[in-house]
């Protein structure tokens, strides 16, 4: 038990070295780049280390000759190959850096991970709005009009609140605190963001968290609450359904540019269908990746930029991967399902949805949910939360 303590500890000031180093790089803190990447590097290897410190829980993991953990075994050593693949092809370590937080988090308790993300984000969050009221940084200068507060762009200080957001709300539903401050907090961020910073899909994100958490309150924590088959189905299989809905929306936009719905729906979505589009003409579907940054900008000199996690896929990190994510999601939904854990697969819902219209779905430093396919989670059994 103290091993396993002191490899939570260890593992856990790895995240969080990690997290400080990735979350300043969206910011315009001028903080040194050799500083941000030893900060990355160390918490890292700090993973790692954590990871192997204790060898007979690693031994009996590996040797667990059950067909559920070969199939798993199997399906990591394929992972990291395409993600090996696609690096090369995309020059992105984000995707391995993810495999070797995801493993190492084994048996590490989901709620201190939870934690960890959360103090830090605020942290680093707390620490760039003091900087901004103080003028030692100023706004991205993408988006000139739009205040970032300090960030680079307008969605990158929006979408690091929806994550904190959601880490928070499940924090409080697993030991059925109050959300009344929580919610009024979530409202008046939520009409700052949107007031000053435009960010009209993010803001709105952090406004139906306010009914969908009264909702899942309401509901999951009944005695009698169960989920129908076809619900399961859904929960299961929502992250291909997220691409799948992604492609056929922006396949019908190349078709039928002006069709009126179509294009209420790229006006609303601040053109997002038409970036999809560029990328899909300059570009086309990758299976294995590519590095499409760097690639435009020898050839286009204007706005461009993809914000659907699931066209970061399509394009960037390429097809195999994204199968294999959806894999990895569906995984981790059943995992759930099967303890009865029934609030992670409805935060999933909103981390897919809010996919859609955001590029941060397999950002580690944001999306901190990526962590849950080996961490240890704790099921609720009364209306009191979980224990």
């Amino acid at each position: 038990m103290k091993i396993k303590l002191e490899r939570e500890r260890l593992y856990c000031l790895g995240l969080a070295l990690f997290l400080v180093g990735q979350l300043l790089g969206h910011t315009l803190l001028p903080v040194p780049l050799y500083g941000r990447y030893f900060l990355i590097y160390l918490g890292i290897f700090i993973s790692i280390f954590s990871f192997i410190i204790d060898f007979r829980e690693l031994y009996y993991a590996v040797n667990r000759h059950t067909l559920e953990k070969i199939e798993v075994i199997i399906f990591i050593i394929i992972l990291t190959i395409v993600s090996i693949i696609s690096l090369k092809h995309n020059y992105s370590y984000a995707l391995i850096v993810n495999i070797i937080f995801i493993l190492s988090a084994y048996h590490i308790r989901f709620e201190k991970i939870l934690k960890t993300f959360f103090v830090i984000a605020c942290s680093v969050l707390l620490i760039m709005l003091l900087a901004y009221i103080l003028g030692l940084v100023g706004d991205g200068q993408v988006l000139q009009g739009r205040k970032t507060f300090g960030y680079r762009m307008p969605t990158d200080l929006v979408q690091l609140i929806v994550y904190i957001t959601l880490s928070k709300i499940y924090l409080n539903l697993m030991k059925g605190r109050n959300n009344t401050s929580l919610y009024l907090l979530i409202f008046v961020i939520a009409i700052i963001t949107l007031v000053e910073s435009s960010s009209r899909l993010g803001s709105l994100t952090l406004l139906l968290l306010i009914p969908y958490t009264i909702f899942l309150k309401r509901k999951i924590f009944k005695s009698d609450f169960q989920i129908s088959k076809f619900t399961q189905s859904i929960l299961k299989n929502l992250f291909f359904i997220g691409a799948l809905l992604s492609y056929l929306v922006t396949e019908l936009f190349i078709r039928y540019p002006n069709n009126s719905v179509l294009e209420f729906i790229n006006q609303i979505t601040s053109a997002r269908l038409t970036n999809n589009r560029m990328g899909i003409e300059f570009f086309g579907y990758s299976i294995w990746g590519q590095d499409i940054y760097t690639n435009i900008s020898s050839f286009f000199k204007g706005w461009f930029y993809i914000d659907n996690s699931f066209y970061v896929f399509l394009l960037s990190y390429g097809l195999a991967l994204l199968v294999l994510v959806g894999i990895g999601y569906r995984y981790v939904v059943n995992k759930c399902l099967k303890i009865h854990e029934y609030i992670i697969p409805f935060i999933l819902l909103v981390i897919v949805l809010d996919s859609l219209i955001d590029q941060h779905f397999y950002s580690l430093e944001y999306n901190i949910f990526l962590l849950l396919p080996f961490s240890t989670l704790i099921t609720y059994t009364n209306e009191e939360g979980l224990k």
